[in-house]
């Protein structure tokens, strides 16, 4: 059984690694990334935590004519748009590190310290990400349960950071 979960571990992680660099191919030029993120808000993930809420699946056994077939294809169905989610989340948390990297740059002040933490944050998302997609598997299996808390305040720490330290010259 070990061995089964270390193997889904490292399919998922060589799944997230091939996706994030064919993301980074098709997305290589983008126009002004803080032009993007005056539109972004973390609230269009909200739902993600919801998705694998049990009271759905104890109304759902509830119900006259239930069968336990239905539960596992709506937990399958609900993986499925969590992962469209997810892959949403991981293009714009990308998109928000692309104007932070800009706001680096850019900025008249030293942000060494706002590097560092843009660097841990942006492992701490990776690590989320990884996590969430094997609790995802192992969920469709019935096993264990989905929280998306941590990947969600890791995206919304990157982005309330960025927000922070836009350039004032821009309103100029």
């Amino acid at each position: 059984m070990a061995f089964l979960i270390v193997l889904l571990a490292i399919v998922v992680v060589g799944a997230i690694v091939l996706s994030l660099t064919l993301w980074r191919r098709t997305h290589a030029a983008e126009s002004d990334p803080l032009d993007w993120l005056d539109g972004f808000s973390t609230s269009r993930y909200e739902p993600m935590e919801r998705l694998f809420d049990k009271a759905d699946y104890r109304f759902l056994s509830s119900q006259p004519g239930y069968h336990p077939s239905i539960s596992r294809r709506l937990r399958r169905q609900r993986a499925g748009i969590f992962q469209s989610y997810l892959g949403s989340m991981i293009g714009d948390f990308h998109r928000v590190l692309k104007a932070a990297r800009y706001i680096i740059v850019c900025a008249p002040e030293d942000q060494s310290k706002f590097a560092r933490t843009m660097w841990r944050t942006r492992w701490s998302f990776y690590a989320a990400v990884c996590a969430i997609e094997t609790r995802v598997l192992l969920h469709v299996l019935g096993i264990g349960r989905v929280d998306a808390h941590r990947l969600l305040a890791a995206l919304g720490r990157m982005e309330s950071s960025t927000r922070q330290l836009v350039p004032r010259f821009e309103a100029a």
